[in-house]
């Protein structure tokens, strides 16, 4: 009965004065005389029945009462009506009072509780970009979907588990849900980490893991919310962390991205590299770049992801996108059979090892054009860390392919902002003929002299972005100092836009 105490709660949450939930629907709230779907999947015939039949104590339905009272482990009351329905029963709850204040902290652990909205989030009518507020479609406008890319006991227990969790992270626009044994849920707003007082019961977070399996990713889709799962365990228990996906594909200029960054996808072959952090949105931005490719020319794309995250609704372009575990075994093996069904393009979700670069390179060298992803922190960084996955013997050779079919090499950062949410700083190296060489010889030490020196050819030193949001009064001085790598550039670069 746990999942329908989470729902009661989900009620209380959004100040709603009926939850309506019938079998087989898409449960309701009803607030302030408007009735707003959830975002989540119908519900099951089985999780009413099992609530309604202590309170219809097996009487006959034209027995039942108009109202009936019900009382959760936490103290709550509520009025309940059971009804018959042409898809089963229907059950309307309604609050009769609200549980104390100290309800949530004094209840024993176990089905969920629900967490108050929290406060101190950015505020609202504030201006910002998808990466400082994602906010999610109206809940009356999100249509019913059942998870998609799992199948089985896994996608069910999925679904139970992170169901409440990801409506209150809608509401509060979050970008990830982080689920642990024995802890309430967190919640990552504007690249923070904020405590909520939902605890979801450690055995369905238990069996959710060992049905997916450990260290495992996933795509899923829960009420027209698609999400990312990595399921884990560890030394406390096990863990489960959601990340939330824009169903659109957001532009460049949405992201708040320089502009420079949209020419990398008018080579026609090469490698184009998004690097930075984790978390720092490189696959926002890579999604970004193949939506600005369809836009431009018909071109076939092939994608490669691991889980898949943005589904793209191609216009001029033929879009086929692969998941890894799904569709591909590897991103090399997935790399290999790509060069053979005629693509060109290949988006490529991470260079992760050895053989992956080798066959990006391949693929780069023949003809296509391959946009990934990198964890590096610097254009310097990436093509370091690219050639140091080789042995020594075979490190020139690689120079020489990159000085060859290296195009553009992209850095970002998110930095948290002070008004709440985060904004990107970037970096982009387009690999010019000076560029190529310095690649080649292996003098990566004067690369940063060449990227400040070459703004007439595209070039955007990260600090000219840091700069920006520094004159801007948009990030802490602190937080801009911590990223940039050349402090008497951004020094002089922030007087001049004074």
């Amino acid at each position: 009965m746990s999942a329908i105490q989470s729902l009661l709660r989900v009620m209380t949450l959004r100040d709603a004065e009926a939850i309506i939930l019938e079998a087989g629907k898409v449960p309701s709230l009803r607030r302030r005389g408007q009735v707003e779907a959830m975002a989540m999947p119908p519900i099951e015939a089985q999780l009413l029945a099992d609530f309604a039949g202590p309170l219809t104590a097996g009487r006959p339905s034209s027995d039942w009462p108009s109202s009936i009272p019900f009382t959760d482990p936490d103290g709550a009351t509520y009025s309940v009506t059971v009804e018959k329905a042409a898809s089963g029963l229907r059950i309307v709850v309604r609050q009769a009072k609200k549980a104390p204040a100290t309800a949530a902290a004094a209840a024993p652990p176990g089905p969920a509780r629900a967490a108050p909205a929290a406060s101190g989030t950015g505020g609202e009518g504030k201006a910002a970009t998808w990466w400082a507020k994602p906010r999610p479609a109206p809940l009356e406008s999100v249509p019913p979907s059942p998870v998609v890319q799992q199948s089985g006991e896994g996608a069910a227990r999925l679904v139970a588990l992170l169901a409440p969790a990801v409506a209150i992270a809608l509401d509060r626009g979050a970008s990830d849900v982080i689920v642990s044994s024995g802890q309430p849920v967190r919640l990552r707003i504007g690249g923070y980490l904020e405590t909520t007082e939902l605890v979801l019961d450690d055995g369905d977070l238990a069996a959710c893991v060992t049905a997916l399996g450990s260290n495992s990713d996933h795509g899923a889709e829960i009420g027209g919310t698609r999400i990312r799962v990595n399921a884990f365990d560890h030394l406390g228990g096990f863990g489960v962390v959601a990340r939330l996906i824009r169903d659109r594909v957001p532009s460049l200029t949405e992201l708040a991205l320089p502009p420079e960054i949209g020419a990398a996808i008018d080579h026609r072959d090469g490698l184009v590299l998004v690097c930075g952090p984790t978390g720092s949105g490189k696959s926002t931005t890579l999604a970004a770049l193949i939506d600005l490719l369809d836009q431009r020319r018909a071109a076939h794309v092939i994608t490669l992801e691991d889980p898949i995250e943005y589904r793209f609704a191609a216009r001029r372009c033929l879009i086929h996108q692969r998941e890894l575990g799904v569709h591909i075994p590897t991103f090399a093996t997935g790399l290999k059979a790509a060069l053979r069904e005629a693509p060109d393009v290949i988006m490529l979700g991470e260079l992760r090892d050895r053989d992956t670069i080798a066959a990006a390179l391949t693929a780069a060298e023949t003809g296509h054009l391959v946009l990934a992803t990198l964890h590096a922190p610097s254009a310097a960084g990436a093509i370091d860390r690219m050639i140091d996955a080789f042995p020594e013997t075979a490190q020139r050779q690689i120079r020489w392919q990159l000085a060859s079919c290296l195009r553009t090499v992209i850095t970002q950062y998110l930095l948290p902002r002070k008004d709440g949410g985060r904004a990107p700083a970037a970096e982009v190296v387009p690999v010019t003929n000076a560029v190529a060489n310095i690649i080649r010889k292996g003098d990566l030490h004067t690369l940063p002299t060449a990227i400040n020196t070459g703004r007439d050819v595209g070039m955007v030193p990260l600090e000219r972005s840091l700069a920006k949001l520094l004159d801007g009064g948009t990030v802490s001085p602190l937080v801009v100092k911590k990223i940039a790598a050349d402090h008497d550039l951004l020094s002089a670069l922030s007087a001049k836009l004074r």
